[in-house]
């Protein structure tokens, strides 16, 4: 699914979140940075610019090749890898941070272990997971009811984060909000249904009229968040969560 999709056009319009959660993680030369589901590398470049010593792993090859192909990239170690069963020794990184990513593995609980495995003590943790309740989730819900989605919904849920990762990290989590942009719905419809990998996985599975129903309800959402000038501008919130390795 990861690498079937055009998933950069997608993470280009994250730089905000890419930018805060490498900036809250403070990066300084010399640190070993792990980057979990690195997707197209937009965390590890920034992390690299400031001379940390960046591994960037994911279990999609082409989105790793999109990654190598970046400005910079030669800065990074870019790895095949699954989130549920990394190959680094025990307390190998300063810092271990996940854009989007670790929240969609399967096991949860085999995921956050390693999280908290690879990761120094006083090493530094760097999250974010999407607010289940904004974005169009309850569309997705409509079309597959045993929305493979739900899992990562619950990352969501501070309660959730805190339940997973409490025993191994202190930490702190935060509510911000990013903005989907677009020159129309329509245009909006383009860049999911081309770009998220989730998305365009749906419609894979989905008769035509399914299909067409699904497109309509996407864009009659979007239509409620125009501007007075036709752009789209729909705010998401998503969860920012930092830790320190007890």
């Amino acid at each position: 699914m990861w690498g079937d999709a055009d998933y950069d056009r997608v993470a280009r319009q994250f730089g905000p979140i890419h930018d805060q959660l490498v900036a809250r993680l403070v990066p300084s030369p010399g640190e070993r940075w792990l980057d979990v589901g690195t997707g197209t590398g937009e965390v590890a470049l920034r992390a690299s610019q400031a001379r940390a010593e960046v591994t960037a792993v994911d279990i999609s090859e082409s989105l790793l090749d999109i990654a190598r192909d970046k400005p910079g990239a030669d800065r990074v170690s870019w790895e095949l890898g699954d989130a549920q069963g990394l190959r680094f020794e025990d307390a190998s990184f300063d810092v271990v941070v996940s854009c989007f990513a670790v929240i969609f593995a399967p096991d949860q609980e085999a995921a956050t272990a390693e999280l908290a495995r690879v990761c120094k003590p006083a090493g530094r943790l760097g999250l974010t997971s999407w607010r289940p309740e904004d974005g169009p989730h309850a569309i997705y819900k409509r079309f597959v009811p045993s929305d493979s989605m739900a899992g990562a919904d619950r990352w969501g849920d501070e309660a959730h984060v805190h339940g997973l990762l409490d025993g191994a990290f202190e930490l702190e989590i935060e509510e911000r909000v990013w903005h989907l942009t677009a020159d129309s719905p329509e245009a909006a419809w383009r860049l999911m249904s081309e770009g998220a990998p989730p998305v365009k996985a749906l419609l894979g599975k989905l008769e035509p009229a399914e299909a067409a129903e699904f497109r309509a309800a996407m864009i009659g959402r979007w239509e409620g968040f125009e501007t007075e000038g036709g752009r789209l501008d729909e705010p998401r919130r998503y969860l920012l969560v930092t830790g320190r390795r007890r």
